[in-house]
């Protein structure tokens, strides 16, 4: 056996080990032996892209149903739960009343609404539905911004219902909510989080600026949530589960993906085979969006942060996804 076939086996059999006990079997043999099939030679010989495909196929963060649902009860105990718990005991001057404690939480846990970004087809909504059922919380909890607000306008000093002229303002429909968390699975760049949220947020607050808004994540880049965490946005107050910082994208000198890696391994050659056979694939983000090279999915969806060699489905050139990708389809004029 040459040093090639050892190394592809290794990681062959890494590789069942995840699937079978780590992703759950969401993805199958059939469907990892198609995509390291993509790999035929055209950037670096055939077997040493195949052994780089198999190397980063092992270093993949996949989260299964399983490990998401995890994460949701998680996200909720240690960002919502926990600190509302604390901000309650310490209010009442440090009381050691259980049941005080959870009637008062109870009663702001109902002033609260969680709020998905984006529209209600989205991933963040999305999630939301696993979010409520593991953490058994009501569904008059859960609502999108259209059902959380009126739309009004201000004219000439004062807020009158209105579509067509004026500053346009957001009035909460119950206004017996005073805190809204708004919710993600990932951010990535930030930007279309941005992009999203800035004029909701700023007419929100032009009417009622002590509501408590806050926005928690899943996974979150630092540079993401540093910008969501500015003034405009949720100023400090953007939480998330995991902070993935500058060692998670997968080609950078830092990359804690390939920190270990075999002698074999030569970080250029990788980078070469991703970026050729991803600007055929996916001409304008051959290793993510904005740059991303996240090698990261859930079961739910794959973020375009990660290269298109891993959820492309070949639509300018054949190509076997190995992880599925559902693209925004926002429509467009004929």
């Amino acid at each position: 056996m040459n040093t090639t076939t050892g190394y592809k086996t290794a990681y062959e059999e890494r590789i069942r080990t995840l699937v079978n006990h780590v992703w759950d079997q969401e993805v199958r043999g059939p469907e990892v032996d198609a995509w390291v099939n993509n790999f035929n030679g055209q950037m670096l010989d055939k077997d040493s892209e195949q052994l780089y495909a198999l190397l980063s196929l092992s270093r993949y963060m996949y989260f299964s149903k399983r490990l998401v649902r995890e994460m949701l009860k998680s996200l909720y105990r240690d960002h919502f739960e926990a600190p509302l718990l604390q901000r309650i005991r310490r209010n009442l001057g440090g009381t050691k009343d259980s049941k005080l404690i959870r009637r008062i939480y109870e009663q702001e846990l109902s002033a609260t609404r969680f709020i998905g970004i984006g529209n209600p087809a989205e991933s963040g909504a999305h999630l939301l539905y696993y979010f409520r059922q593991v953490n058994r919380l009501p569904k008059k909890l859960f609502i999108d911004i259209a059902g959380a607000f009126i739309q009004t306008i201000e004219c000439s000093g004062e807020v009158r219902n209105s579509k067509k002229t004026g500053e346009i303002r957001y009035l909460p429909k119950d206004g017996s909510v005073t805190r809204y968390v708004f919710f993600d699975d990932l951010v990535g760049s930030g930007n279309q989080a941005s992009q999203y949220l800035t004029d909701h947020l700023k007419r929100i607050r032009q009417v009622n600026k002590q509501l408590d808004i806050s926005f928690v994540s899943l996974f979150a880049t630092t540079n993401g949530l540093a910008k969501l965490n500015g003034k405009a946005l949720f100023d400090g107050r953007a939480m998330c589960l995991f902070e993935l910082d500058q060692t998670y994208k997968a080609y950078d000198v830092s990359s804690r993906y390939f920190a270990n890696s075999p002698p074999w391994f030569d970080m250029d050659e990788l980078c070469k085979m991703t970026k050729g056979y991803g600007d055929q694939l996916q001409p304008t983000l051959p290793l993510g969006y904005e740059d991303g090279q996240l090698l990261l999915g859930f079961t739910h969806n794959t973020p375009d942060n990660a290269p298109p060699i891993f959820w492309d489905e070949g639509r300018n050139t054949p190509w076997a996804p190995i992880f599925v990708r559902y693209d925004k389809n926002y429509g467009s004029n004929p």
